[in-house]
């Protein structure tokens, strides 16, 4: 049986991730904006079976007879209802935020490569072929 080496190239995932880090500290108040709409949404999807389970046993006792069973029932249909729209809602934001933080990102990411070509000195720029690093960078971009 053949042995196959698993090369992570851990070097190259921790100074991505590093750039990565770099970046989202930038960003600290929508990044923890999009870490608390993911979480409120997901304690609404963990506390979803919880009132689900709280209308079936309303159900069950006979809710259409008794006026406090009818109530429960609409109370927990009613929580559910709003945990229901309380997840879409902050999921739909949190990841409306992601895009404005990766879309800042870019913006940022792109403006430092401009302006580190921009710094180099005046003789690099005469003696290379400056067009074609801008040119590289505005691709890499796309």
């Amino acid at each position: 049986m053949a042995r196959f080496k698993i090369d992570l190239r851990a070097s190259a995932f921790r100074s991505v991730l590093g750039f990565t880090f770099t970046h989202w500290r930038r960003q600290p108040w929508r990044l923890s904006l999009i870490m608390g709409g993911f979480l409120l949404s997901t304690l609404a999807d963990v506390l979803t079976p919880l009132y689900s389970g709280r209308l079936v046993d309303a159900v069950a006792s006979s809710a259409g007879a008794d006026a406090i069973a009818w109530n429960a029932a609409m109370t927990a249909f009613s929580v559910l209802m709003a945990l229901a729209l309380t997840g879409v809602v902050l999921r739909n934001l949190a990841f409306m935020g992601i895009v404005e933080l990766t879309l800042k990102m870019m913006a940022d990411i792109a403006a430092d490569a401009f302006h580190r070509v921009q710094r180099f000195s005046t003789d690099w720029h005469a003696n290379s072929f400056a067009g074609s690093t801008v040119r590289k960078v505005t691709r890499g971009m796309w």
